[in-house]
């Protein structure tokens, strides 16, 4: 619910205004079933992008600093990773990230 409240309501029509993003080869996007996204990654913004412009829900993978965090800050940021549907991951080692589950969404 948070994912569709920040994709539709915050981020749509502000940022098809201002940038008018686009994307070739969207029907070659199944419907339904696992798809994976491979991004350029030019910057943090095709993780912004990317969700606007596919119909489908996307998750990426994301630090798990993000959730690391303290204070307000922290738990504001820790809350909207979570609440956009991001999965926390470990980058400091190959066997860091094995244990690692997704935390519940707080909305």
């Amino acid at each position: 619910m948070f994912y569709f409240f920040v994709k539709y309501v915050v981020l749509w029509t502000p940022l098809h205004l201002f940038f008018r993003p686009w994307v070739q080869g969207s029907r070659n996007i199944p419907k339904k079933g696992a798809a994976i996204f491979a991004s350029n990654h030019v910057s943090f913004s095709d993780s912004i992008f990317l969700p606007l412009v596919v119909r489908r829900r996307i998750t990426f993978l994301a630090k798990i600093d993000y959730w690391r965090g303290s204070g307000v800050r922290g738990f504001l940021i820790k809350s909207f990773f979570s609440g956009v549907g991001q999965v926390p991951v470990d980058r400091s080692g190959g066997s860091a990230a094995e244990v690692l589950s997704p935390p519940p969404l707080i909305f």
